[in-house]
């Protein structure tokens, strides 16, 4: 943006939104730059990473206008929440404006008869969660940034929460939304209820949109009562498959579980692990208390008949209760680069997935294990997701061979049938490989869908969507 039209745009935005509202400087702007996908981009694209404004609205009214003003001069807009995401949605290639939801934090309404509440799209999911606790409900969105995601960020990027077994992911959990969308329209996909046969089901347009589509300033959302009672159960096992095989007798069994998780045990972690077990298993419940007592007891029976070693009823329980911490806990490890692989593959093929991750592809292109994270894991039930956690080396070269690595993995994961990225979103990390998971037809629609929302393309450009042609 050539200093003559930031001038007047810095000026639009301040009569529109006031002052206070409105960041320029380039120190108040560096804070916007630090995101995690910074640290993983190569040298010449970092020179690429620009931004003009940083702007704080507090209502619908403010990010009609910020939008309105963007619009008049084709200028990016960039929607941001709680900033976790790992994939490149808030790196302003083009400049533009940052769009920061943090202060609209406000709990619109808490509908009890309904189950549901209406909140803004900057409080994060435990700060919600913990105002709902007051009314005897809960969202139950549980991830792994849940202290700092937001609510508007995780529908964006279609977050995924542990308790998605019982209680489903946020994408499940909407009634309405409400959208700036790229002319400055309110949109409202639909009334607050959670199933209706009428009219298309707007709000799944903006699931994992990443502000391509519109600026999200409200959102309605099913919640439900607080259990009565809840219960974990952690078992040890020999290796990963021992823990797969388990864990997924228990996923075939039918019986109600909240989180159900198998994974190989890191180097470092904070329970204490049998001699020679590598595997584990963990599952919790929530419930009436004769439900979950039954529920436990029925998973217990299967743990042992699988071999499983039960760990203590407290190492079990706390598990649950720190997996909010995970992505801060990844956040804040050493300098070395990491990275990690969120995909979605069919359960058949996920043995041959991770060897062929590990002994092949990260094995090649000098990636290693990291002491800290899960070298095979999954999250098994109504959804699942497989994951790795792998250290990527200093020296010359190594952004050639994490980009090459990032792109076998997601064709490998296509090959088998799954989806590259279950969760975080594409942003520019998996952009171009959006061609291996869709056919042209596909990626061509959703373009179309974009172009007919975004006609000016400002609504966060050059993510999600690859150049159809090329």
């Amino acid at each position: 943006m050539d200093l003559v039209l930031r001038e007047k745009v810095r000026k639009s935005l301040i009569e529109a939104i006031g002052e206070e509202k409105v960041l320029w400087t380039e120190t108040d702007l560096q804070a916007y730059k630090a995101d995690s996908f910074y640290r993983l981009m190569a040298d010449d694209d970092r020179g690429l990473y620009s931004l003009d404004f940083a702007v704080l609205p507090e209502t619908t009214s403010d990010v009609q206008k910020i939008v309105v003003i963007a619009a008049e001069h084709c200028i990016p807009i960039i929607p941001k929440g709680g900033g976790s995401n790992l994939v490149g949605m808030l790196v302003p290639l083009t400049g533009g404006i940052l769009v920061d939801t943090i202060k609209m934090n406000k709990i619109l309404e808490v509908n009890l008869p309904n189950l549901y509440v209406t909140v803004q799209p900057g409080i994060t999911l435990k700060g919600l969660d913990e105002e709902l606790f007051r009314h005897g409900v809960a969202l139950n969105q549980v991830q792994g940034s849940y202290k700092v995601a937001t609510v508007g960020g995780s529908i964006c990027t279609s977050g995924f929460p542990r308790k998605n077994n019982k209680y489903g992911t946020i994408a499940d959990r909407i009634m309405s939304l409400e959208v700036v969308l790229a002319d400055g329209r309110v949109l409202r996909t639909g009334p607050k209820v959670l199933y209706t046969s009428t009219g298309y089901r707007l709000h799944q347009l903006f699931v994992a949109s990443e502000g391509t589509l519109g600026v999200i300033t409200e959102a309605t959302l099913r919640v439900e009562p607080l259990p009565e009672a809840k219960a974990a159960v952690m078992a040890f096992y020999d290796d990963f498959l021992s823990a797969l095989g388990a864990a997924s007798r228990i996923k075939m069994s039918g019986v109600m579980t909240v989180g159900l998780e198998a994974f190989e045990i890191p180097e470092v972690w904070d329970y204490e692990v049998p001699a020679g077990k590598r595997g584990v298993v963990i599952v919790d419940f929530e419930g009436t208390k004769g439900e979950v007592e039954a529920e436990k007891s029925f998973a217990v029976e299967i743990m042992r008949e699988t071999g499983g070693l039960l760990s203590s009823t407290e190492e079990a329980e706390s598990y649950p209760e720190g997996y909010e911490m995970i992505w801060c806990g990844l956040r804040a490890m050493s300098e070395q680069k990491r990275d990690i692989v969120c995909s979605y593959v069919p359960y058949e093929r996920l043995e041959e997935f991770y060897q062929k991750v590990w002994d092949e592809i990260l094995l090649k292109h000098g990636m290693t294990r990291t002491p800290f994270g899960e070298r095979c894991g999954l999250d098994i039930g109504r959804y699942e997701m497989a994951y790795a956690t792998f250290a990527i080396p200093n020296g010359d070269g190594w952004h050639e061979d994490y980009a090459s690595a990032t792109k076998e993995i997601a064709e490998l994961t296509v090959s088998l049938g799954g989806s590259i990225i279950a969760c975080m979103g594409v942003g520019l990390k998996y952009r171009d490989y959006m061609r291996f998971e869709y056919s042209k037809t596909a990626l061509e629609t959703m373009r179309a869908i974009k172009t007919l929302l975004d006609p000016k393309n400002i609504m966060n450009p050059l993510k999600k969507l690859p150049d159809i042609e090329h």
